[in-house]
């Protein structure tokens, strides 16, 4: 098991020390490493996870910084779907809208990036638009790839979210 496999089996226990343990040792990797885009994306995704998006936001804007494209070319849409989403969830809608759009420009094939936007566009009470960008995804608008099954887990939380009252 990987660095990464192994932070990641501990930052979805439910012990919060195992929680700790992963966050530690992507922190220092990716301290250890400060020039490693993917070391900064992988602990931002952790932060993430474990519900600290402020600074999930920092370790994300390291990623940026180094440069998207010294990410695996798998992690690079996913850059600015988790960092799109995490803006939002701070409630930073146009800076989540722009970062999104942009990675939409850049990768017209990954459809999730739409799907995340229309979730921003829904928290600023743009449902025609949210309702429109799902559309496109529904109907295999600009790909069809199979993007939208990376987030299970958070899309399954968005929707519950968006269903309450």
């Amino acid at each position: 098991m990987s660095l990464y496999e192994d932070a990641e089996a501990l930052i979805e226990s439910d012990d919060a020390e195992e929680v700790q343990e992963g966050l530690d040792r992507l922190r220092r990797h990716a301290e250890a490493h400060s020039g490693d885009a993917e070391a900064w994306f992988q602990y931002g995704g952790g932060l993430d996870s474990s519900g600290d998006e402020a600074a999930a936001i920092v370790a994300y804007q390291r990623t940026f910084d180094l440069g998207v494209e010294r990410l695996d070319s798998a992690d690079q849409p996913r850059i600015y779907v988790q960092t799109g989403s995490t803006l939002r969830n701070l409630g930073r809608l146009d800076e989540a809208r722009a970062l999104l759009e942009e990675g939409r420009n850049r990768f017209p094939e990954v459809r999730v990036l739409a799907v995340f936007l229309a979730l921003v566009e829904v928290s600023a009470g743009r449902d025609r638009r949210a309702i429109d960008l799902l559309f496109e995804v529904i109907l295999g608008e600009g790909g069809g790839d199979d993007s939208v099954k990376w987030y299970p887990r958070s899309l399954a939380n968005y929707a519950a979210e968006i269903r309450q009252p």
